[in-house]
This record gives C-alpha cells, sequence and structure tokens, in this order.
C-alpha cells in the first residue's frame, strides 16, 4: 500500500512529490468518518420525520471524506492547488437548502475534512463537540408537535353544530370557511394530542350531514 502511494505521487521534476504515507492518510479518513458520523447523528436528532432528509445526511458524509482526499492532494503542492481550483469552477451547485441549518452542517462538513486533512485533529474533535452541543441544545429546542389542518365538508343544516363543537375545542383556529346555498366546507388547524385528533376525527364521521373530514399532515397545503 505504502508502494503504491509512493508510486502515485512520483511527481515530475520540478513539482515536489506528496509527503503524505498511508498510515497517515488512513488514520485521516478514519477520523474523518467518526466525527462525520457524529454530526450525521446530530443532524437527525435536529429534525423530525418530515423534514428529515437521509440523503443530505449521506452527502454530508461524502462532503467530509471527498474535503479530506481534496486537502490531502494538494496540501504540500500549490501546482496541484492551482489546478483544482480550476476544476471546481466548472461545478456550479443550484441546490437549495429548504431548511437554514443545512447550509451550517455543509460548512460543520468542510471543518472535519479539512482539520482532518490538516491532522489538526483536535480542531476538528473540539469543533464537533461544541457544534454537537451547541446544535441539540439550541437547534431542537423549538421542535414540538405542529399543528395539522382538518378539512371538514357538509351540509348546510350541520354547519352550526359543527361550529359549536370546535368553538368549545381548545386548540382549534379557523382558517377558511367557504358556505355555499346547500353546503359547507370549513378549514381548521388543530394543536391537539393524537388521541384527542383521533376523537375528533370520529366524532365527526359519526355525525349526521357531514359528507367528510380530511385531516392533513404539517406543511401540507389545502388545494
Amino acid at each position: 500500500m505504502s508502494k503504491l502511494i509512493k508510486m502515485m505521487g512520483a511527481a515530475p521534476q520540478g513539482i515536489a512529490p506528496f509527503s503524505i504515507t498511508a498510515a497517515d492518510l488512513m488514520l485521516s479518513l478514519l477520523i474523518t468518518l467518526i466525527l462525520a458520523a457524529v454530526m450525521m447523528t446530530v443532524y437527525r436528532l435536529c429534525n423530525d420525520a418530515l423534514s428529515y432528509r437521509h440523503s443530505f445526511n449521506v452527502t454530508l458524509m461524502m462532503l467530509a471524506l471527498a474535503s479530506t482526499l481534496l486537502l490531502t492532494l494538494i496540501e504540500n503542492n500549490p501546482m496541484f492547488s492551482l489546478g483544482a481550483l480550476g476544476a471546481l469552477s466548472i461545478c456550479r451547485i443550484r441546490t437549495n437548502t429548504r431548511d437554514p441549518r443545512d447550509l451550517g452542517f455543509v460548512f460543520w462538513s468542510l471543518l472535519i475534512g479539512i482539520s482532518s486533512a490538516l491532522t489538526a485533529y483536535a480542531v476538528g474533535l473540539i469543533g464537533t463537540v461544541a457544534l454537537s452541543l451547541v446544535m441539540l441544545t439550541i437547534g431542537t429546542s423549538g421542535h414540538k408537535k405542529k399543528a395539522t389542518t382538518m378539512v371538514i365538508r357538509g351540509q348546510k343544516d350541520s354547519l352550526q353544530q359543527v361550529q359549536d363543537i370546535l368553538r368549545h375545542t381548545g386548540g382549534s383556529t379557523v382558517q377558511s370557511k367557504n358556505v355555499f346555498s346547500d353546503s359547507f366546507e370549513m378549514v381548521y388547524e388543530l394543536n391537539l394530542p393524537k388521541a384527542e385528533e383521533e376523537q375528533l376525527l370520529l366524532l365527526f364521521n359519526g355525525m349526521d350531514g357531514i359528507d367528510g373530514v380530511n385531516v392533513l399532515a404539517p406543511e401540507t397545503e389545502v388545494a
């Protein structure tokens, strides 16, 4: 393995050869994997089932490893660094981040990769611990059950009864009310425990004059 890296590190006259050994490279990649695994775990804990994206989490791991390898290549050779910058200037990334925190995780991933490539393991370790504590303390503080949306459709004669029930139900807010000649459609935002939400759904489904009740997940748009 060391012979292979030395052969790969052979450079033309006037260009400095690679100084990294197989043991150094494997150690850098191992540290990157460990720190990136911690970062991926924190990312998973900071997102709920709806906002979590497994593909983005895997991309963070790939970015950390790629930055380690890239910095290893150009660390001691300015000629390679110029070539790498020229190659990277061709890449254009247009993916929008849905959550502003995702951009912070991207920089965190680069921190891990760069610190491992430069053998500044203490910087990567301390930075990962500090960022983990910050994200687990602040990044998840706003997590709570998000409001669901209930859409109720039925006959106009049942409108008053539906309004009375929801008026006396804590955590319900009317979002839209459409009343037609013989029917109605009402949209309510519900901040209720799951059990109460299910009871309310069964109650409306069993009422006369109700044509349908739909419960939409958080952040679902009503057509």
